[in-house]
């Protein structure tokens, strides 16, 4: 039997504890408490120990299959002790706090790549259709021979491509047509949106 459970049946048999675990302690104190009020037994002495008593409630239970003779010979392992604990969670933060600092040690910050050069210019197109625009201006754009990719971003329709130097002049048509600027660094960036409405 565990200290716990000796704390629990002494607190229950009214007895003083002789560990300290408070919480078994508390538990079979509330419980002497609940059988005095609610069940009226005739003041009976009891021994503190009886031995003989104990056996015979062990060889019951040995008969009713209750428990395990080997189990009861078996010793029981002892609860760690509170500075075994707090040795132990010292040492899980220490191994915690080592391997956070490794990885940043090793791995470092993420660089930020910074681009020089110049600024791309995104040319902007309303239309009632955006992605039927998108599609008609990439199948123009690919059969001048430029390749091209669209994509949708938070609901606006985009083409990227990079248009070779200098301009051909089927390009060069593609975009007149759609009342757009030759980009000056050869990056052409168009997004195309649905009108506002108000």
């Amino acid at each position: 039997m565990t200290e716990p459970d000796h704390d629990w049946l002494d607190a229950l048999a009214g007895r003083a504890p002789s560990g300290s675990n408070r919480g078994a302690v508390r538990e079979g104190e509330r419980l002497r408490e609940f059988i005095q009020r609610n069940v009226h037994v005739p003041d009976v002495s009891v021994p503190e120990q009886d031995a003989q008593r104990e056996e015979q409630l062990l060889e019951r239970a040995r008969r009713e299959g209750l428990i395990d003779p080997v189990e009861l010979t078996r010793r029981t392992r002892r609860p760690m002790r509170p500075a075994a604990i707090r040795a132990l969670v010292a040492l899980a933060a220490s191994v915690a706090g080592i391997a956070v600092a490794l990885t940043v040690f090793l791995h470092g910050t993420p660089r930020t790549e910074q681009l020089r050069g110049p600024r791309e210019e995104v040319l902007h197109i309303q239309s009632a259709d955006p992605t039927a625009l998108k599609m008609q201006i990439l199948d123009e754009l690919r059969a001048a021979g430029i390749r091209a990719t669209g994509y949708e971003q938070l609901g606006v329709e985009g083409i990227d491509a990079n248009l070779p130097e200098p301009v051909p002049p089927q390009v060069r048509a593609v975009l007149t047509r759609h009342h757009l600027n030759v980009p000056d660094n050869g990056v052409l960036r168009i997004e195309i949106a649905a009108p506002a409405t108000p």
